[in-house]
């Protein structure tokens, strides 16, 4: 198949254009921007597109046989709102893809979208749903928790801020840390997309995660056990409580480690069944405990530093 991905040059889009491409489809990175792509080949294409105004869609679609979105933020930024990005861009996509004929349009979506203004990224991602079911493009909505492995934007600014916190102090806990989630490794969703892409378009919604249930602070602790070298102790702090610091360090920084959004998420758990893509997609997906060993690099790289 011809096949574009938006998002295809960012962190999941590389995982899905890359194994794609090795299965032998053409593959059509589609990006805002002009990020270098680590998937080259002779049937692997460039197209540049704005998702929240529509421009370049149609032709970046054009003569695909299916349309993988990805594209989507955790942090708003400017211009790049909830909204504009996760619901409209999702509907200009769906909306260009049903006009040139796309035979499937498969929308990665998260575990726990829904309608309640309360949660406005997981409200957005829901919209986006809704807009592919009416856009009429014959689609695939697939959920998965949070996602892991090199270049993500959850596990490694949490590994950030482990590391941040000096030797014997406390490493803070935000909230209970009973929030379960489920990790699932990048490759291992773009192994279910490409499953999903092989089958047609199913109009269900499906919902991935990793083989395990790990609470809030058991991830920190398996993200502490790659990132520093000393036993810590943990203390934990009200969400309330760090919501004003959170606040204040946000409008300071482009790109915060963390959001007061973010923050509110930990009230709700990101599961799904543990053995969701065992029976969706016939396979185990890896653990996050035996894949955290990336998380590493950071550490690695410190030490080396004159």
């Amino acid at each position: 198949m011809r096949i574009a991905v938006t998002g295809g040059t960012g962190f999941v889009g590389t995982s899905v254009a890359g194994l794609l491409h090795r299965d032998g489809h053409g593959v059509v990175l589609v990006s805002r921007g002009r990020r270098r792509s680590r998937v080259a080949g002779a049937d692997v294409g460039v197209a540049t597109a704005d998702l929240t105004t529509g421009v370049g869609l149609a032709e970046a679609f054009a003569g695909c046989d299916a349309v993988v979105h990805l594209a989507a933020i955790i942090v708003e930024r400017g211009r790049q709102t909830f909204d504009s990005v996760n619901r409209l861009g999702t509907a200009n996509a769906a909306t260009a893809a049903a006009e040139a004929g796309v035979g499937h349009f498969l929308h990665l979506s998260a575990i726990g979208a829904g309608p309640d203004p309360a949660y406005p990224y997981l409200a957005s991602k829901w919209a986006g749903e809704q807009a592919v079911r009416i856009s009429g493009v014959p689609h695939t909505v697939i959920r998965s928790s949070v996602i892991f492995g090199p270049g993500d934007g959850f596990f490694t600014k949490l590994a950030t801020l482990v590391r941040r916190v000096p030797p014997f102090c406390p490493l803070p806990i935000a909230g209970d840390g009973r929030a379960l989630f489920q990790p699932i490794a990048a490759d291992d969703v773009a192994r279910c997309i490409a499953l999903a892409l092989e089958r047609g378009p199913s109009r269900d919604i499906v919902s991935i995660g990793g083989p395990d249930h790990l609470s809030y602070e058991q991830i920190i602790d398996v993200i502490a056990s790659q990132v520093v070298s000393l036993p810590r102790f943990k203390v934990h702090v009200p969400v309330m409580a760090l919501k004003p610091m959170i606040t204040m360090t946000g409008a300071l920084t482009a790109d915060p480690l963390v959001t007061p959004g973010q923050l509110d998420l930990l009230k709700l758990n990101n599961i799904t069944r543990p053995d969701a893509v065992l029976d969706a997609f016939g396979f185990v997906p890896a653990g996050f405990a035996a894949g955290a060993a990336y998380l590493r690099k950071g550490r690695r790289a410190r030490k080396a530093a004159p």
